[in-house]
């Protein structure tokens, strides 16, 4: 998929479009996306202790250690 000027794979991403508001960013579930959105605005992913692959896709950092 592609949009915004950002790339990923994967059926289970959810993307915070910046056509409709938000902030571009793309996160590796749905429950993240959620997350990072407060009363109708985007956080900061650091904020919320997520960390990007290099490819830009925004997951917990157990997850990027392989636990």
């Amino acid at each position: 998929m592609s949009c915004c000027g950002s790339s990923w794979v994967g059926v289970e991403r959810a993307h915070c479009c910046l056509r409709t508001g938000g902030c571009g960013g793309v996160f590796d579930d749905i429950e993240l996306w959620d997350g990072h959105r407060t009363e109708g605005a985007c956080v900061d992913p650091r904020s919320l202790q997520l960390v990007q692959t290099k490819n830009g896709i925004w997951l917990r950092a157990l997850d990027r250690a392989g636990g």
